[in-house]
């Protein structure tokens, strides 16, 4: 009896393994393509263990005759991805295909309840998301992101108890935003982004587990409206590390947050955001802030000194924010200010420490100088200070800075200003010491003066001109046609190296000898029928014969020595 019921039991296990095995291959029709041929090489009908389980092909793993993970992310696959033919997987727990060109929709995947695992990102999945995915209770990671997929999110994610991963990203999904958040329970990650949700963001009246256990929340690039947490301020985040809303149209003031104290990155960039920046974010406070971007808004006031500690990325530029620059930057190692109406004077960066790398300060109405005294920006990688009012001389010092990149912008130095018309105009001069592996360099459109550097005079015309109109170069420009030592552009005088100075003076000696020793040939060819001596027994024809056989009196004139000649008046 006990061997019957083993057979019988062992009949039972081949036959779902069969059926496993089937749907395997069924799915398999679908993939017209498979550039890495990992799949179509292993995906032999004839390759089948005794328990009826796929036996070494790629991507699929089978326990007792059951598949329960199918992986094939990254290969490549083009063509269709039919969810159906996988509707009697009874064990499957992971599905990922990422990043292929699959396309279909996920009709019928509700009936794969053991699932837990289901990546479909990076494909052209289409479609909207069935209502049955509500029914995969075992779901702990969902990924739909970068697909084609529209339409509303269904009611039910709330039965997802289990879900800690949600992305769908890049894609096409719409409707109310606090109706999809607002059914979330224990999720640790939820990505929306880059959708077309709309709505207000109310977290009060979302659920108080979700508030309580979300690290990473990004609703970027949406439609979402109104201001951020309109009712409740801000809720207790017990574990937010990363909140993103930028770009939506989210208004009023920015909340302190100041009770979300595991916060590391707050982007609010490229909303509608009004009213002034909260020195909180700024300062040392039991937050451990590392990235903050407020840039894009409506922001006003000054910007206080930065002191925190923990700072690194701080972005706050296209705003209105005024007044002078901060006297500190605390431990920043990017500071991007630009397009804002700053004023006072630019040295005051020369007390921003060592740890700043990027400095953009473009677009605003700075004045002074570039500080001298800046030797501690060792680690300076970007310096952009265009579009302001700044004058004086570039400091050499920033030939020091080793980790400068080509794109610097070091801006418009205008003329000085002029208390006495008998006194010199004074523009700023180029720095002769800046790194030699610069591949690109542009100060066209500005007042320097002075010399180019040798190291600078490779560049092209374009980029010194237009103005600059006094720089001179030790040679002309590779760009613009014509000789250095004749042309001048717009009032600059270009000086010539001294070598060329000494071989211009040599062709001209060389030049005016030829032309003497031809002016004194050719006048005594003219001359010499009066002034050279004859025979005395000449007649009338021998001379005549004479003066025909020019080429050949001309010879003896040449070969004569200046002692040979004589003139008679």
């Amino acid at each position: 009896m006990q061997t019957i019921c083993l057979i019988l039991l062992l009949v039972v296990v081949a036959a779902l393994g069969q059926s496993d095995f089937k749907a395997l291959l069924e799915l398999r029709k679908g993939f017209e393509e498979d550039p890495s041929g990992k799949v179509f090489d292993s995906w032999d009908s004839k390759a089948m263990a005794s328990d009826g389980c796929p036996q070494t092909w790629y991507g699929v793993i089978c326990v007792n005759g059951h598949v329960v993970s199918i992986t094939l992310n990254d290969v490549g696959l083009v063509g269709n991805f039919s969810f159906p033919v996988l509707a009697g997987f009874k064990m499957l727990r992971n599905l990922s295909v990422s990043n292929n060109q699959l396309t279909g929709t996920i009709s019928n995947v509700g009936s794969i309840g053991s699932l837990e695992f289901l990546d479909l990102s990076s494909n052209f999945f289409h479609g909207s998301v069935p209502s049955g995915v509500a029914k995969l209770k075992n779901l702990v990671i969902l990924n739909l992101s970068s697909n084609n997929f529209e339409g509303t999110v269904p009611s039910g994610f709330g039965n997802l108890k289990s879900l800690e991963y949600l992305d769908l990203r890049h894609n096409s999904f719409s409707g109310d935003i606090m109706s999809l958040l607002s059914q979330l329970d224990n999720v640790v990650h939820v990505d929306l982004s880059s959708n077309q949700f709309s709505g207000s963001l109310d977290l009060g009246l979302g659920n108080a587990i979700f508030v309580s256990s979300i690290k990473y929340l990004n609703i970027s690039h949406n439609y979402l409206v109104g201001k951020l947490f309109a009712h409740d301020g801000v809720p207790y985040f017990d574990s937010l590390e990363v909140f993103d809303v930028s770009n939506n149209q989210i208004t009023g003031a920015i909340p302190p947050f100041k009770f979300v104290v595991s916060l590391r990155i707050l982007r609010l960039g490229s909303n509608q955001l009004s009213g002034s920046l909260p020195e909180a974010l700024l300062q040392d406070s039991s937050m451990v802030l590392t990235e903050l971007d407020l840039s894009l808004n409506q922001l006003e006031g000054p910007v206080g000194s930065i002191t925190s500690t923990t700072l690194r990325k701080l972005n706050i530029s296209s705003n209105k924010l005024s007044g002078p620059l901060p006297a500190t930057a605390g431990h920043c190692a990017t500071i991007d200010l630009s397009n804002n109406m700053l004023t006072g004077n630019l040295s005051r960066i020369q007390n921003w420490g060592n740890y700043v790398e990027v400095i953009q300060l473009s677009s605003n109405s700075l004045t002074g100088t570039l500080p001298h005294q800046t030797s501690q920006f060792l680690r300076l990688t970007t310096l952009k200070i265009s579009n302001n009012s700044l004058n004086g001389d570039l400091p050499p010092v920033l030939g020091t800075y080793s980790e400068l990149k080509p794109t610097t912008s070091l801006g418009k130095l205008p003329l000085q200003e002029v208390h006495d018309s008998r006194e010199n105009l004074s523009l700023g001069s180029l720095p002769g010491d800046l790194p030699d592996g610069l591949k690109g360099f542009d100060v066209s459109s500005n007042n320097f003066s002075g010399e180019v550097p040798d190291n600078l005079s490779r560049f092209p015309d374009s980029s010194f001109h237009p103005g600059n109109s006094l720089l001179s170069f030790p040679y002309f420009p590779s760009s613009t046609k014509g000789s250095p030592a004749l042309v001048n552009l717009k009032g600059g005088r270009y000086r010539m190296k001294p070598a060329i100075k000494i071989a211009l003076i040599a062709g001209m000696v060389g030049a005016a000898t030829i032309i003497a020793l031809l002016s004194m040939v050719i006048y005594y060819r003219t001359h010499w029928p009066t002034h050279g001596t004859r025979s005395s027994k000449g007649d009338e024809r021998s001379e005549g014969v004479q003066q025909e056989e020019g080429p050949s009196i001309s010879s003896s004139i040449i070969n004569k020595t200046p002692s040979q000649f004589t003139c008679t008046t």
